[in-house]
């Protein structure tokens, strides 16, 4: 009998779920993901929760154990056109992601970016924007800065851009295109 950690089921999957759509409705606020760390990691958990075989996926850096790639259903693509983009957080970023177009923004990227800790660390950032009282600060380790920069060009032309999820190993923070990101 074929035995599945517990993030491949619906429970797990609709509880990550959930805290991706609180990540992204209050940037900044950094949010739990559940999973069994004997069976699993933050990185295949939130995939798990957002992927299926109507997207596509690139691992830039090889991130993704090759056994849960069946698992997720989705598409091998190149990092140009894919849907779901994972990157290491701590490299700068050697691409052009897709923007989307006027007719169809939707058609854009996220990019995931693993970093060493969203709770402490050298860079901080400050967050306005949609889902934001006023401003909320955030200090981050293993973040390029030319992740920002990049990021502050391909969201420059709203509605077109890209949204970024930043994930350590348990956590993670939502900066997506319409938030305002200033570094301190």
């Amino acid at each position: 009998m074929l035995e599945l950690a517990s993030i491949w089921t619906p429970d797990l999957q609709q509880k990550n779920y959930r805290a991706l759509l609180e990540a992204t409705s209050r940037p900044g606020l950094i949010q739990p993901i559940h999973f069994s760390q004997e069976s699993a990691d933050a990185l295949t958990a939130v995939l798990a929760a957002l992927l299926d075989g109507e997207v596509s996926l690139a691992d830039v850096d090889q991130q993704i154990h090759q056994d849960s790639w069946p698992l997720f259903q989705a598409k091998r693509a190149d990092v140009e056109s894919a849907d779901y983009v994972v990157c290491q957080g701590h490299k700068a970023p050697m691409f052009e992601p897709k923007v989307g177009t006027l007719e169809s923004p939707e058609h854009s990227a996220t990019l995931l970016l693993s970093v060493n800790s969203l709770n402490k660390g050298p860079l901080t950032l400050e967050l306005t924007g949609p889902g934001i009282e006023s401003s909320i600060k955030c200090s981050i380790s293993g973040l390029n800065h030319e992740w920002l920069k990049q990021r502050e060009d391909w969201v420059g032309a709203f509605p077109l851009g890209v949204d970024v999820l930043l994930m350590d190993q348990t956590h993670v923070l939502a900066l997506p295109r319409t938030t305002v990101v200033e570094i301190f």
